[in-house]
């Protein structure tokens, strides 16, 4: 495990995770300040709360069709594998909402 230091919405939050999930946190945290940015800029609001809020209702949107798609296309996929990919999709729906 390594401590990883993201700063999210000019907060700065120290995380434990696999030295294999560091680069893809970073990443993640990047996207989510990008996103902030823009909702910030385009809709000229100042409250973190709301601009946290509407950038994580976009990311969970843009995920929840980019999932709906793969599991449209998966009709080749046996029963099992295309059940696991359901199940799998709404594991990440919960994760989501917290």
């Amino acid at each position: 495990m390594e401590t990883v230091r993201l700063n999210i919405a000019g907060r700065e939050y120290p995380l434990r995770a696999p030295g294999t999930q560091v680069e893809n946190l970073k990443r993640a945290a990047g996207i989510i300040n990008a996103k902030f940015s823009e909702f910030k800029v385009q809709f000229n609001v100042e409250d973190p709360v709301d601009l946290l809020a509407m950038t994580a209702l976009h990311l969970a949107t843009e995920g929840q069709s980019t999932v709906q798609e793969t599991v449209a296309g998966s009709e080749s996929l046996s029963t099992a594998n295309r059940e696991r990919m359901v199940e799998i999709s709404k594991h990440l729906e919960r994760l989501l909402e917290v």
